[in-house]
């Protein structure tokens, strides 16, 4: 059985049926949550998380992450496309990983130009969540 979305096979039994399409269980899940960067209890929860761990910065982040966001701070503002042809990522993989420094405030997303970029949270960036003691 091939998955209708990313045409990978799926094994018998591991099949999931939304919207009449035959899915594989990654995009399933894509397809019922997919990634959401501007989640402010995410944020605040991934914060909370890592203040309560001592981590800060790039701490607690896979190699992949850690990765993604020396690049961004090596080349500046980049776009999603430019992370995903470094790394060779599918947007879905893009997403994910990005979503994650989103809600450590350690990468955002803005238009310049009319163009979506990313670059790393900074002292200008907008919209900071403190947590409290």
């Amino acid at each position: 059985m091939i998955c209708t979305k990313c045409n990978n096979e799926i094994l018998e039994g591991e099949q999931c049926l939304h919207l009449g399409k035959m899915l594989c269980e990654d995009c399933y899940l894509e397809m019922l949550e997919p990634p959401r960067t501007c989640d402010v209890a995410a944020v605040h929860g991934a914060k909370l998380a890592r203040k309560m761990a001592g981590q800060e910065g790039t701490d607690g982040l896979t190699e992949l992450q850690k990765n993604i966001y020396n690049y961004i701070k090596e080349e500046g503002s980049v776009t999603a496309e430019q992370i995903m042809n470094n790394f060779r990522l599918s947007k879905l993989q893009m997403e994910r990983n990005f979503t994650v420094l989103r809600h450590c405030e350690l990468a955002h997303g803005y238009i310049e130009n009319g163009k979506k970029m990313i670059k790393l949270w900074g002292e200008d960036t907008l919209g900071k969540m403190n947590i409290a003691d």
